[in-house]
């Protein structure tokens, strides 16, 4: 039996949209600024100066998430993944550390979803913030690591389509949270 080649896509709102919000959530304050915090006569000069540092700070945001949000939509190419029988070809319209990729399922040994927890504070107090890392490893003991966000596609929907061709496919957790004793990986089940 031949299984068909598996392409998935990703357009480039849906990379770009995260860069869209915090783009948007940085023009906040600016805006803030301009139409209601200097324009009122009732505010102190030391208040004033508070909320400029903060629009500042806003505007940088907004910059910097702008120019990504710019790069992605000027990208030339596409977010594609293309699983065959014997390759994986993992195209990508703006290369990063370990994308793009093209290469041979035989060297796969497996796929490794990773969801690692910390202890991180807020106002609230304390709580758990959950990472999740992508793993390829190789036969050859070596390891490619990326994100979501860099991926530009879900890497879950690519490694689905890896185990449809025989690569064992596997949740695994590391605890570092606060107070935690075992930080090693644990291996939670097969997909």
């Amino acid at each position: 039996m031949v299984i068909e080649p598996t392409v998935i896509h990703s357009s480039k709102l849906r990379v770009a949209s995260l860069h869209i919000v915090w783009l948007s959530f940085g023009l906040i304050w600016p805006l803030l600024y301009i139409f209601a915090i200097h324009t009122a006569d009732h505010i102190g000069l030391f208040f004033k100066a508070i909320f400029a540092l903060l629009t500042l700070a806003s505007g940088a945001l907004a910059l910097s998430e702008g120019r990504k949000a710019w790069r992605v939509f000027n990208a030339a190419g596409d977010w594609k993944a293309t699983v065959s029988s014997s390759r994986l070809i993992w195209d990508v319209a703006v290369p990063s550390k370990n994308l793009p990729m093209d290469l041979a399922l035989a060297d796969v040994a497996k796929a490794l979803r990773l969801e690692i927890s910390r202890t991180s504070k807020d106002s609230d107090g304390e709580y758990t913030e959950v990472e999740e890392r992508f793993e390829l490893h190789f036969v050859d003991g070596s390891v490619l690591t990326f994100d979501r966000e860099t991926a530009g596609i879900n890497p879950h929907r690519v490694f689905q389509a890896l185990k449809e061709r025989g690569i064992a496919y596997e949740l695994w957790s590391q605890d570092h949270t606060k107070g935690s004793v075992d930080t090693s990986k644990t291996f939670q089940r097969s997909y």
